[in-house]
């Protein structure tokens, strides 16, 4: 009989998922960013990637993470230990991106991206247009030898074009 073995599955945005980032928090040395699930179905996040579209930082899911419909988690940065709130009970996953600084105190957008490299949701501070036309493109994320680089999507796809 031959051996099984497991093979980690990468995938896009499943249908009934629907994966949104709530909140970027940047509160001087104590940064994070929450995302949810409000879908109906476990989205796997292996292979996906939240990214600070000003600092060009990155930050690549576990391949064992899962996302569960009404679950949210709290990706933390920055140098300050995270307090626990009465929010964060219940169906709250944090996770530990860096103790760096990665938000723009001034402005930035969180975006993130499927296994697929292709833009799920993004979320801008203090609003959409802090950081000009140009990055209001919808975006790709390509996956090189020198790392993760954001591009703007050469289809020119709208957000209103891609919601039909």
């Amino acid at each position: 009989m031959a051996e099984r073995t497991s093979q980690i599955v990468r995938i896009g945005l499943l249908q009934g998922a629907k994966i949104k980032i709530k909140e970027v928090k940047n509160d001087g040395l104590h940064e994070y960013i929450t995302i949810a699930n409000r879908g109906t179905v476990t989205q796997p996040m292996s292979g996906w990637v939240l990214a600070s579209l000003r600092g060009q930082a990155f930050y690549p899911f576990s391949d064992d993470l899962m996302l569960e419909p009404g679950m949210v988690v709290k990706i933390q940065s920055g140098q300050l230990e995270p307090k626990a709130t009465q929010a964060d009970r219940g169906a709250l996953k944090n996770l530990l991106w860096t103790i760096g600084q990665v938000w723009n105190n001034h402005s930035d957008t969180a975006i993130l991206f499927d296994a697929n490299g292709l833009e799920i949701d993004r979320l801008s501070y203090p609003h959409e247009r802090a950081m000009g036309s140009s990055a209001n493109r919808r975006k790709i994320l390509i996956n090189g030898d020198g790392g993760f680089e954001i591009v703007n999507d050469p289809l020119l796809r709208s957000k209103k074009a891609t919601r039909k």
